[in-house]
């Protein structure tokens, strides 16, 4: 089923397959967190999944990236690779001390930056009311020679500089970001799922990684478990005839649903970029 923008229409595509590649839910903004993940990661795949009556796992392991950027405002959720740390570039806290080693597992990480900030209270307060910590760059150029920065990290260098912020004389300010969604739709080693033609891959599919992910691993989900749902849906795509005549009494029945539930949103579908702005930076907006 397809949504027309022009004329505000459904139409039914003759699909015999389907392969569900939504990525993650990191726009839901869990515990307020900002994120790295792009606007459409809003959970529409393992909902679709669910309502089909397939199983769901791990949902409550979400992983935190440790470095995302908190300021300037424009930049806030951006992940700051963990090349930067891996370069020499150390935490720092509000007194310039190290408070931990940059190198340890993300939610260790992440749980060192967030008691700084949250319980010892030595973090950065940013203008717009964000907590962060220093990650200091410029120790990059002092270890490994000058224009280092810019070499190696030359896309996080431009991304600072469009806002007059030069990563090799000055540090970045960050905070965890929801970055990964380790849960999600329960699939088989093959990209299965338990109804008959439907098969999940990448970011929206639980299980692959367990319930947290190690650095780099995500490739796993693109190019086997894409591979694998691909093949899979190709061999059942030959094994079934498409009934005669499709309707869309399912979207019938899931209006009648929502309905009775007197769920009423107050939003027309699709909905564009929506406002994810939280709520003390909304409020600032409004003043």
């Amino acid at each position: 089923m397809l949504y027309n923008l022009e004329t505000k229409e459904y139409y039914v595509v003759r699909a015999k397959a389907v392969v569900i590649t939504t990525g993650g839910f990191g726009r839901l903004h869990i515990q307020g967190f900002p994120t790295t993940n792009h606007y459409g990661a809003t959970a529409d795949g393992v909902v679709m999944a669910y309502r089909a009556g397939v199983g769901l796992q791990d949902l409550d392991s979400t992983q935190y990236h440790p470095t995302g950027a908190i300021y300037p405002e424009q930049n806030v959720g951006l992940l700051i690779t963990e090349k930067v740390r891996g370069l020499g570039a150390q935490l720092l806290n509000t007194e310039g001390e190290q408070f931990c080693f940059p190198l340890e597992p993300r939610d260790v990480e992440s749980a060192c930056v967030i008691r700084e900030c949250m319980e010892t209270g030595k973090g950065i307060l940013t203008p717009t009311g964000r907590h962060g910590v220093w990650l200091d760059s410029p120790m990059i150029d002092m270890l490994h020679g000058e224009g280092t920065v810019r070499k190696e990290l030359p896309a996080k260098y431009i991304q600072f500089k469009r806002y007059d912020i030069d990563i090799s004389k000055v540090p970045m300010l960050i905070y965890p970001t929801l970055h990964y969604q380790n849960g999600g739709i329960r699939i088989n080693e093959w990209a299965e799922t338990t109804v008959k033609g439907l098969y999940s891959a990448g970011e929206v599919a639980g299980g692959v990684h367990g319930r947290n992910r190690l650095m780099g691993n995500s490739l796993l989900d693109v190019l086997v478990f894409g591979r694998r749902a691909g093949l899979r849906a190709a061999e059942y795509m030959k094994s079934v005839k498409t009934p005669a005549k499709l309707t869309l009494g399912h979207v019938d029945k899931f209006n009648k649903e929502i309905e009775k539930a007197g769920i009423d949103n107050g939003i027309e579908t699709p909905l564009l970029l929506p406002n994810y702005a939280p709520d003390h930076v909304r409020a600032r907006q409004i003043s």
